[in-house]
């Protein structure tokens, strides 16, 4: 499969980075740091957080035929929400 759609965040405070890093890791995803890419699973992110505009732009670059973009952008949705205020 190819990219899936880039997603954005706005408004994202250093705290809700570090909860939607310790959720990604938590779920196997190894992000560290404010850019990068991490594997897992076949599924590869690729993330850049700009802590002075407080955006946070996720991509997922890879993944299994069986794994639509839709279900892995909802579920990149959903951790984010998840550690908004």
């Amino acid at each position: 499969m190819g990219n899936c759609a880039a997603q954005i965040f706005e408004n994202i405070t250093n705290e809700q980075f570090t909860c939607v890093l310790g959720k990604a890791q938590a779920a196997g995803i190894n992000i560290t740091g404010n850019p990068g890419t991490a594997s897992a699973d076949g599924i590869t992110i690729n993330w850049n957080y700009d802590p002075a505009a407080r955006t946070l732009n996720i991509q997922c670059t890879a993944a299994p035929f069986l794994v639509p973009c839709g279900t892995i952008n909802s579920n990149i949705h959903d951790i984010v929400d998840s550690c908004s205020p």
